[in-house]
């Protein structure tokens, strides 16, 4: 394999949510959703990625449904703490009474490991190459891997299209916060707001005929 990346995000922020979500919501922020040490993703010669607008290859990490929720969006809070990801959850906002798992599907064709680098729990990442330019979408806290996705080792992955199973959400390395952490990096190891929702929480990117296509995006 080719030298790694190294990714060098460090998340601390707070979580803005109501009473009954605050106590799971600080535990989610507290477990920083990437750990502050560097993260490093199997990488590749790539030239540099086009602007975010740009990047209409993502479709969901999961199957749309109407008790899917966004928990934590691009911002912790209205304050404009980043969070650099999306925090998606199967249950209501209000409420963490009644969280359930919900299988986690990759967002992209790609070529993808699990716990094959830093994270926090049980992870998944997917190396995808777009038009030349390389992403990494990564798949974190899950309760457990598909049987189908190398573990360990960068030097092993498999070859995954969109809407493959992943494995289950779950709240390894968050306690307590049932929900997948989704997050989209660029070959630079910069964040992306993975569907340029730039919003807290709730929203997030929805079919019009309910049959996820590329180019997956909220109007507004």
């Amino acid at each position: 394999m080719r030298t790694y990346l190294s990714f060098l995000n460090k998340v601390g922020a707070k979580a803005k949510a109501g009473i009954a979500v605050a106590a799971l919501a600080a535990i989610v922020s507290a477990s920083a959703l990437f750990p502050s040490a560097g993260i490093t993703a199997f990488a590749g010669n790539t030239i540099a990625p086009p602007k975010q607008a740009t990047i209409p290859f993502l479709t969901l990490p999961f199957e749309a449904g109407s008790n899917m929720s966004m928990l934590s969006g691009w911002y912790y809070s209205s304050s404009g703490g980043l969070h650099n990801g999306i925090d998606f959850i199967n249950g209501s906002v209000n409420s963490s009474r009644g969280w359930a798992t919900f299988p986690v599907i990759a967002s992209a064709d790609g070529m993808a490991c699990g716990n094959c680098t830093s994270r926090q729990g049980n992870a998944v990442w997917v190396k995808h190459i777009v038009n030349g330019a390389t992403y990494y979408t990564y798949y974190g806290h899950l309760a457990s891997i598909s049987k189908d996705i190398p573990i360990g080792s960068q030097s092993r992955t498999v070859a995954v299209k969109r809407g493959d199973f992943l494995g289950w959400a779950g709240d390894t390395g968050a306690r307590g916060a049932l929900h997948l952490h989704f997050a989209l990096y660029n070959a630079s190891s910069r964040a992306l707001d993975p569907y340029s929702i730039n919003r807290l929480r709730q929203y997030y990117p929805k079919p019009l005929d309910n049959n996820p296509g590329i180019g997956w995006f909220i109007g507004e």
